[in-house]
């Protein structure tokens, strides 16, 4: 079955993000605009399954967008979801008046999120896909830890034993998390990092650093920009799970 494909309008680069991240994990294709006039016109020419619809966007709005799309002919019956950080008492009854199918408030709860969209495609059958995680350490062992502690909690685990591994492993899989050490041969973490966040494709995967090196912290901390989170080795398993599932949006 081919999976749903949802257009997400959103001027936030981070919203983007955060809702490409939940909706590839449960198996949708995602499409995005950053306006309204963008979206109106990639809704005219991949005609999605659903529409996820920021109200408050430069160019043209959400309520303008929906008034478009209702009196299309070819577009009127697309689903369609308002999204806003500015939600007041009878918004939702207005956003419902205006033609949308739903209504979510920022920030996002992903986990009801999630149920939203299903709910508003009902016939949807996709089967959940396990996220796959790119696991980039030089040492044998690690990477076989890693296979231990993610693969029977559902994830799938790709190894890399270096940085020109890793950039290559990314270009043949869709890697939806990586597990980067810092220390590596060659090419170490930080740059493999910034490669990856300099390429549009890429740069929206998250990547958590893991260093056994002390005195490290404080740097590692100021690339909040590149890196979701980082782990001091040795780890625990839970810390580790848990950091994957935040990053992930579970």
């Amino acid at each position: 079955m081919m999976p749903k494909k949802i257009l997400v309008v959103e001027d936030n680069e981070q919203n983007r993000i955060l809702m490409r991240q939940i909706l590839n994990y449960h198996g949708y294709e995602v499409l995005e605009a950053a306006d309204g006039a963008a979206g109106l016109e990639m809704a005219k020419k991949h005609m999605p399954d659903l529409i996820l619809l920021d109200l408050q966007m430069p160019v043209m709005g959400g309520f303008a967008v929906i008034r478009d799309l209702r009196k299309t002919p070819e577009l009127s019956k697309l689903k369609v979801i308002a999204v806003t950080s500015f939600a007041m008492k009878g918004d939702r009854e207005k956003a419902l008046e205006a033609g949308f199918d739903e209504y979510v408030t920022k920030p996002i709860d992903t986990r009801k999120f999630a149920e939203i969209v299903k709910n508003i495609l009902p016939s949807d059958k996709i089967t959940l896909k396990n996220p796959i995680i790119l696991c980039v350490d030089d040492e044998p062992a690690n990477l076989k830890l890693f296979e231990n502690i993610l693969v029977p909690r559902g994830y799938e685990v790709v190894s890399a034993a270096n940085g020109e591994d890793a950039l290559a492993k990314i270009k043949t899989r869709t890697i939806d998390l990586i597990l980067l050490d810092l220390m590596l041969p060659g090419m170490d973490g930080l740059q493999v990092s910034r490669k990856i966040k300099n390429n549009k494709k890429y740069k929206h995967i998250p990547i958590i650093m893991l260093t056994a090196h002390s005195g490290v912290e404080s740097y590692i901390k100021s690339l909040s920009g590149e890196l979701f989170a980082y782990l001091h080795k040795p780890f625990k398993a839970e810390e580790l799970v848990r950091n994957v599932r935040v990053a992930l949006g579970q």
